[in-house]
């Protein structure tokens, strides 16, 4: 088991009353597994992601990364969390506009001197051939597709070896044929390289590519 989620629940205060964005909701990853997380707009699923992913704390509950308290850790021990074991793949794909594909796969290691240069360009281009962009990694984000950017954004996600891929409405803003094309390439990362998904939906076709789906509605585990 890589995740724990014992009865998370989070409340937000709003003028029109308290809203529970999740009501004790449970359940388990295990290293390999590729999560989808679905339910309509509203349900909690973003809150879900943010929380187990330490960016938002949780009202009470615990989340369990292997043993590391997600819930309880201190800013400095989420951010090491963050860096050392988990990969962002956003809905708008958050390249930056003015850095080229190779240099925008290359930011998340300008933070750390645990490679040289060399190393990290080698990584950044075996990450960007694997996307099957290596011949592209000259160009802006602009000069790229929809689908492009977003093959981008998933070699970034990568560059640090991540044990857990979160991924927020990874095909919200792709056609179908190129919403196909990126979740067959999460798949193929998850069984090839053994990187645990979890990737949140609003559409059953994508739920589909899961080994287990979560479904929530109003903050409610369904199923």
């Amino acid at each position: 088991m890589i995740l724990n989620v014992n009865n998370i629940t989070k409340k937000y205060n709003h003028i029109d009353g308290v809203v529970d964005a999740l009501n004790n909701v449970s359940f388990q990853v295990d290293k390999g597994d590729f999560v989808t997380i679905t339910g309509s707009s509203g349900s909690g699923k973003t809150t879900l992601l943010l929380s187990l992913a330490g960016l938002i704390k949780i009202t009470s509950g615990e989340i369990y990364f292997n043993d590391f308290r997600v819930d309880l850790a201190s800013d400095k021990k989420l951010s090491e969390y963050r860096k050392n074991n988990i990969g962002f793949v956003m809905q708008s794909f958050a390249l930056v506009p003015y850095l080229t594909a190779m240099e925008n796969v290359l930011l998340p290691l300008v933070i750390t001197n645990h490679h040289s240069k060399s190393d990290k360009y080698t990584k950044a281009s075996e990450l960007l051939n694997l996307v099957g962009l290596f011949n592209r990694r000259n160009h802006l984000p602009k000069e790229l597709s929809a689908g492009q950017q977003q093959r981008v954004a998933i070699a970034r996600s990568l560059v640090n070896n991540p044990s857990i891929i979160f991924a927020d409405e990874p095909t919200g803003n792709l056609d179908p044929a190129l919403s196909v094309d990126i979740l067959n390439l999460l798949k193929n990362i998850n069984v090839d390289n053994k990187v645990t998904m979890l990737m949140v939906t609003h559409s059953p076709q994508a739920a589909e590519y899961g080994n287990k789906i979560i479904k929530l509605s109003d903050g409610h585990l369904i199923s």
